[in-house]
């Protein structure tokens, strides 16, 4: 049976580095940042974490910390963890760990950062490639008249990536196939032809990032696997807020047909 959809007035957008908070009101969004941030989100949860606060920097983050009993604060400075973390961004570090429970507090140079800003959308997702479809199903379901494809980027998002913009590419190529008749904007369009360009392919696309070669420097040649298991995961994460007014990632319960 196809799973073909007509939705009405459905548009499709890629940002391929964050755009300012207000662009993303009126929007269900989904944030990628596939090295590493919100590979991290999907590993955590699948793991049965409890909470992840995504915070923009390391001094904000390390008073969350100490406000919140029994939180870790994790993340990444130039792709390491600053002395201040407790644990790194690496997501097969977290697959390797018992996270039932955790309240996590998370730093990073571009995917927390993209979180943050995301706030302000009607619905806001944390995506990557091992939930894709998961992610897409929780957002087909809010009815939206649009769909924001948000890529984190690279050195602090003041520009693209090549595995953010490949990973952009495959959502919208997804969606496309689900919402045929649905409108392709601006980035992501380019989004597509990229991920039509590396032949769907993962591997090949993160063999040309820039950023994946400094991971590869450092040793995390393990997260690239990790990273471009495409729909390996059902788990879908949306940023919602707390009661004190906190940006909060949690899970979602599936959805039930």
């Amino acid at each position: 049976m196809s799973d073909q959809r007509v939705v009405r007035e459905l548009e499709i957008q890629a940002y391929l580095q964050p755009p300012p908070a207000s662009v993303l009101n009126g929007a269900a969004a989904v944030v990628l940042d596939i090295f590493r941030a919100t590979t991290v989100h999907a590993a955590l949860f699948a793991g049965q974490a409890c909470a992840v606060y995504p915070v923009a920097d390391f001094a904000t983050g390390v008073t969350l910390r100490d406000a919140i009993s029994g939180s870790r604060l994790i993340g990444e400075v130039g792709a390491l963890p600053p002395p201040e973390a407790d644990y790194g961004n690496s997501p097969t570090e977290f697959e390797s760990l018992d996270v039932r429970g955790w309240t996590v507090v998370h730093v990073t140079s571009n995917g927390t950062r993209a979180l943050v800003k995301a706030k302000d959308a009607d619905l806001a997702l944390s995506g990557c490639l091992r939930n894709m479809s998961a992610s897409i199903e929780h957002l087909l379901a809010s009815a939206p008249s649009r769909i924001a494809i948000v890529c984190s980027g690279d050195h602090g998002s003041t520009s693209p990536s090549v595995e953010d913009s490949f990973a952009a590419g495959a959502y919208v190529a997804r969606l496309q196939h689900i919402v045929p008749n649905a409108a392709i904007r601006g980035g992501a369009r380019l989004a597509l032809k990229l991920y039509q360009a590396y032949a769907r392919s993962p591997s090949r696309a993160f063999a040309d990032s820039p950023h994946g070669d400094h991971l590869r420097n450092l040793g995390f040649q393990a997260d690239f696997t990790y990273a471009g298991d495409i729909d390996a995961d059902s788990t879908v994460i949306a940023l919602t807020v707390d009661r004190s007014g906190r940006p909060v990632l949690q899970r979602v319960p599936a959805l039930t047909h």
